[in-house]
């Protein structure tokens, strides 16, 4: 009996860990990535754009282990397109391992982010804390993005250094295409005015039933706990709204694991980048362009 428990727990984790992948693998094709299967892997990789986030090896769906060379076909396949040799997958899928098999193809850890997932049908078997909205601090309210207008103030609070922010970093932000996204129900903006004046922002994109809180802004000196958990409770409220039954985000700090934590998110693994060293440093600068780097609120 407890055998079958344990299979069924692990079953579990591997479905929403899919389904976390499937979310980030739409994610990056619908900003033109390109996936192409190459034996037991699949490579993305963005015909003009050489962000790293668009351009990785990760094992094919469905496989359970991938052997070094079977990783190393799809790295010199990357490689003659002239991209950076990377590979990207998500811890739990996989064995111990297979960070070995990364090793001896000379790659090293470029990123590794903690995530946080909250399913509001429980996770086996336990469920979560209903999601609820919380008194908004004095003077703030709340308003989601509809127009032209609203996307561009989202932008000048993401890219104002007066303001902190917090990205998982593996789905890349986009200028240009915000208003598609909003009118095909793909993504959802929300901002925070106090007394007018925009304070706070942030964004859920939306694929099938799952849901990434994929950034969230506060201006410095409006950054607490109340300001941080009323911009996040928003973001989760509107993805429920819309039916999904998965919602993830990131976990880069312990205060932010903290939080995610009292809201009812889960531990669930690593979103975990190797790449070559030698390349890493001269695409830092091409990654700024659309991955905004993380910083800890």
């Amino acid at each position: 009996m407890e055998d079958s428990a344990a299979r069924d727990r692990e079953r579990e984790t591997k479905q929403i860990l899919r389904q976390v992948q499937e979310h980030l693998f739409h994610a990056h094709m619908s900003l033109g990535a390109v996936r192409e299967n190459v034996g037991m892997v699949d490579v993305l990789h963005h015909p003009t754009n050489p962000l790293g986030i668009l351009n990785y090896v990760t094992p094919r769906k469905g496989t359970a282990w991938v052997s070094g060379s079977m990783i190393e076909r799809g790295l010199e396949y990357l490689h003659k397109l002239e991209r950076t040799p990377r590979v990207h997958y998500i811890e739990g899928l996989f064995p111990p391992m297979f960070a070995k098999e990364l090793r001896k193809l000379d790659l090293k850890v470029e990123r590794e982010v903690p995530v946080m997932v909250y399913k509001p049908g429980g996770i086996n078997g336990t469920m979560p804390p209903e999601v609820k909205l919380p008194e908004a601090p004095d003077g703030v309210s709340l308003q989601h993005a509809t127009d032209q207008r609203s996307i561009e103030l989202w932008w000048y609070v993401w890219r104002n250094a007066h303001y902190d922010v917090l990205t998982l970093g593996v789905e890349p932000l986009f200028v240009g295409r915000d208003m598609a996204a909003l009118k095909s129900g793909q993504q959802i903006d929300i901002l925070a005015y106090r007394h007018g004046f925009p304070v706070g922002v942030t964004r859920v994109s939306i694929h099938e039933q799952t849901a990434h809180i994929l950034a969230l802004a506060v201006m410095k000196e409006a950054r607490t706990p109340s300001m941080t958990r009323l911009l996040q409770a928003a973001a989760m409220k509107a993805a429920l709204e819309r039916d999904c039954s998965l919602i993830f985000a990131p976990g880069e700090s312990e205060d932010d694991r903290k939080l995610c934590r009292e809201m009812g998110f889960v531990d669930f693994g690593s979103i975990v980048c190797y790449a070559a060293e030698s390349d890493s440093a001269r695409e830092d600068s091409n990654d700024r362009l659309l991955d905004q780097p993380v910083l800890s609120l």
